[in-house]
């Protein structure tokens, strides 16, 4: 799967849990998930390339309960591996 298509399920899926995706100049910092008054964002860094982002997505995606959303095969074994890992 190329990472533009990635990114893009990667997107849906944030949307379909309600977390926010807001690119930003970071002045250095890559970005990820927070939680800003209870409600989750993911902050990018908007100078990151394709891959980078659709790692960020992955990294940030992956620490969230995602039962209940439909994610591709392909996709959900790469949260899932992502979120058996360390960080």
């Amino acid at each position: 799967m190329e990472n533009a298509q990635l990114l893009q399920i990667l997107e849906a899926i944030a949307g379909e849990l309600a977390v926010d995706i807001r690119q930003e100049d970071l002045d250095g910092s890559r970005g990820g998930l927070f939680r800003l008054r209870g409600h989750c964002c993911i902050l990018v860094e908007q100078k990151l390339s394709l891959s980078e982002r659709v790692e960020l997505m992955v990294r940030s995606l992956a620490q969230l309960p995602l039962d209940g959303v439909f994610i591709p095969p392909t996709v959900r074994q790469l949260l899932e591996s992502r979120a058996a890992s360390p960080a």
